[in-house]
């Protein structure tokens, strides 16, 4: 007769391959979305080569710079699959490509620049931050201990992740 930690464990089990499930058909997705965006993308630079006018580059721009977020989120994707955690400096490399992108693409006011400037100094910062904990639960995760170690020698600080 099962007991109730055999009945947890499988449920655990059960729901950690549904998440899984969902996180790679989400990969899929977003797999396909670049495939799309890529070929936009090289249609927009054939019309701006052959119109450089301010309007095709921007367009153009946008459109490369929307591969790049698809990308970090598809690496937030292969993070958890591979780690079972979601690391938070992907996350913060879209802000920070979304934030550029409404820069350059949108006509902000001076205010609103004023605004998206410090909220990319703001990720760029909790990128740095949070980036570094990110790297060491990464080396942590893949069993590189020895690298765990060095990264905590480096910055001075207690061996966080190991225990």
């Amino acid at each position: 007769m099962p007991t109730v930690a055999d009945l947890r464990d499988f449920l655990v089990k059960g729901c950690s391959l549904v998440t899984i499930l969902i996180y790679l058909l989400i990969a899929g997705l977003l797999v396909a979305a670049a495939v799309v965006g890529a070929i936009e993308s090289i249609q927009l630079l054939k019309a701006a080569a052959a119109m450089p006018t301010q309007e095709t580059l921007t367009a153009a721009l946008q459109s490369i710079l929307l591969i790049i977020v698809i990308a970090t989120l598809i690496d937030m994707v292969r993070s958890y699959v591979t780690y079972g955690r979601v690391l938070v400096r992907p996350i913060l490399i879209a802000g920070i490509t979304t934030m550029v992108r409404r820069l350059l693409v949108a006509s902000p006011s001076f205010l609103d620049v004023i605004g998206i400037t410090i909220v990319i100094l703001g990720l760029t910062v909790a990128m740095i931050y949070l980036g570094r904990e990110d790297r060491t639960v990464t080396k942590f995760l893949s069993g590189d201990k020895e690298a765990v170690e060095n990264e905590a020698a480096k910055t001075g600080e207690p061996d966080s992740a190991s225990k």
